[in-house]
């Protein structure tokens, strides 16, 4: 009886054994997956510019552009442009699959202020602008996060079309007539 009370205490330390070990690599592992993929949004840092106090530093939202200080020019610029949607419908008649949009601007810069609300809706009007990768960089043309490396930021706003990761296009700080007109002609590459 005793030698069967000994084999039930072993087998239940064996189990919690189990247990604990399972919940400590759990533990362990888990936080090491999250934050590999975790990603914060519209983070503000200090300006280095005496004209703006803080700046979007990083991946930038379209919700984060939509809070003060910055909607005082997104909302004006994005509500204002009219979208040339006989151009679009040539655009979409085009094979958009694989292409990414990584825009990198200034919450600083009046190019980018002007230019990134008009990118915005175009993307929208076209059903890309999940493809539209938006990153605030300082006047250094760096982030935090590093997002600008091996991209050559020079100026902003730097838009660089993609199609499957290869770039195709850039614009730089705006586009020479319009970017349903320079989409256009990117596309039909």
């Amino acid at each position: 009886m005793i030698n069967w009370y000994i084999s039930l205490v072993e087998k239940v330390f064996m189990e919690m054994y189990k247990v604990i070990a399972a919940l400590i690599i759990i533990l362990w592992i888990f936080p090491l997956m999250t934050s590999a993929q975790e990603r914060k949004y519209n983070v503000e840092t200090e300006s280095v510019s005496e004209y703006v106090e803080k700046i979007l530093n990083g991946p930038i939202t379209k919700e984060g552009l939509q809070q003060m200080p910055y909607k005082i020019w997104f909302n004006t610029n994005y509500k204002t442009y009219l979208v040339d949607t006989e151009t679009l419908k040539n655009i979409k008649k085009r094979n958009l699959k694989g292409v990414t949009i990584k825009a990198f601007m200034g919450t600083w810069c009046h190019d980018s202020n002007r230019e990134i609300p008009r990118l915005m809706r175009v993307c929208e009007e076209l059903g890309i602008y999940e493809n539209l990768e938006l990153y605030g960089v300082d006047v250094n043309k760096t982030s935090q996060l590093e997002e600008e490396k091996g991209w050559d930021v020079r100026k902003t706003p730097t838009i660089i079309f993609l199609r499957d990761g290869e770039e195709i296009a850039r614009i730089l700080e705006e586009p020479e007539i319009s970017f349903e007109h320079s989409m256009e002609l990117i596309f039909n590459q």
